[in-house]
């Protein structure tokens, strides 16, 4: 790829019946609030909206999605809103493609296209009750196992104490100083006189 310029990513753009809940909301998906969430969206911007709808009945439910740059900040919203509304929730992934544009930099090349698939965060909130059959429903004021359900890693305080440990184990010891300090004769700095042989008489 040494003779070409990466151009943009076009992302296939989602539609409402796409999303993940077939078992969570109704076929109508108009009362359906979705909140797609970019790398560069604002999110005091998002939520003062989102709350405005919630608070006027506008909506009853709503959706937040993200991928790429924007999973972070759809959590992040997500978690804010739970704050001043009681919301049931459902956490779910999906994939969508996206395209990679390659421009040739040399004549007689032709533009490549790399088709990927990459993962994108779907987040369902919902002021009413949603069915207990409805798998990984989390509701009001609760905490979600959703990440430790996919493999959390270890506390980052118990990776430490196996750094330590191991890198005491592997730390090899030190000569020279120790030594001297114990008093070895082998490493002793003590001047020792050395003999020296006396001249031979002149014939």
């Amino acid at each position: 790829m040494m003779h070409y310029r990466k151009a943009e990513n076009v992302e296939r753009e989602l539609s409402k019946s796409e999303l993940p809940f077939d078992d969570c909301i109704a076929k109508d998906l108009k009362d359906i609030l979705w909140m797609q969430v970019k790398g560069g969206t604002k999110v005091s911007n998002v939520i003062e909206f989102a709350q405005a709808a919630l608070n006027k009945g506008e909506h009853r439910s709503l959706v937040w999605s993200g991928s790429g740059g924007g999973v972070v900040k759809t959590i992040s919203c997500a978690e804010v809103l739970k704050r001043s509304h009681p919301l049931y929730q459902v956490t779910r992934m999906a994939y969508n493609s996206v395209e990679e544009h390659w421009k040739p930099q040399m004549e007689g090349l032709e533009e490549i296209i790399v088709n990927r698939q990459i993962p994108t965060l779907h987040i369902l909130m919902s002021l009413d009750e949603l069915p207990e059959s409805v798998q990984g429903v989390q509701k009001p004021n609760t905490t979600s196992d959703y990440w430790q359900d996919n493999g959390t890693p270890a506390r980052p305080q118990h990776r430490q104490q196996q750094q330590g440990a191991a890198g005491r184990a592997n730390k090899r010891p030190r000569f020279g100083r120790n030594k001297q300090q114990q008093g070895n004769p082998e490493c002793s700095t003590e001047q020792v006189p050395v003999p020296v042989p006396s001249p031979s008489p002149a014939q």
